[in-house]
């Protein structure tokens, strides 16, 4: 009975470290994809505005909870076919259907409105998530760029994301909930050549 448990409980321990780990590598792919976004928007010579809307729209993955527009919680269609059929039945369906939900539908047609916004109050009224204030953009440039020849940029990215669980106490064998200041800074960053000087000037804004 005893040895029962401590497998269990050796098991769970397991399971909540690979999914921690698949949660942030998961997420440090989806920052590498917003790092790459957002230098090639610099390199084509958009202003540093749209370079961080155009990171902030490619990390909506791992940007955890949308703040605006309000979620509206579980979709009326889904909560009536839970109701109806089993579990199996609806993921066989939700395997076999393309079928967007209407929260999916609103989010993706506020992003342009998003991505035309002036400034940043503008832009938090459109769309905002849980983690857009945590994620930070750097561009790095060249000093010497002055239309000759191109240089390289480099975006760097930078986000703190929470954690599910505690990773110190785990390490000692111990299970516990993570708490509000148990965070991870994860950063990704590319680099691209900058073609943009040779057709425009910089205005620095």
């Amino acid at each position: 009975m005893i040895e029962s448990v401590f497998v269990i409980i050796v098991a769970c321990l397991c399971f909540f470290a690979i999914f921690q780990y698949a949660n942030l590598f998961a997420a440090k792919a989806v920052l590498s994809h917003a790092a790459a976004r957002a230098a090639r928007s610099r390199a084509v010579g958009f202003n540093q505005w749209m370079v961080v809307k155009s990171a902030r729209v490619a990390a909506i993955p791992a940007s955890g909870r949308r703040l605006t527009p309000a979620s509206v919680g579980v979709d009326p269609a889904v909560r009536a076919a839970l109701q109806r059929n089993r579990v199996g039945d609806i993921w066989d369906l939700a395997l076999e259907t393309d079928v967007r939900s209407p929260g999916t539908q609103l989010e993706v047609a506020r992003v342009p409105d998003y991505m035309d916004s002036d400034n940043d109050a503008t832009a938090e009224y459109l769309l905002n998530y849980e983690l857009w204030d945590a994620l930070s953009v750097d561009i790095r440039e060249p000093m010497d760029v002055g239309g000759i020849t191109p240089g390289i940029l480099t975006v760097n990215l930078y986000q703190r994301h929470p954690l599910l669980i505690a990773l110190e106490p785990l390490a000692r064998g111990e299970l516990r909930d993570a708490g509000e200041d148990d965070e991870l800074a994860l950063g990704a960053f590319y680099s691209i050549e900058s073609h943009y000087p040779l057709y425009m000037e910089d205005m620095n804004w």
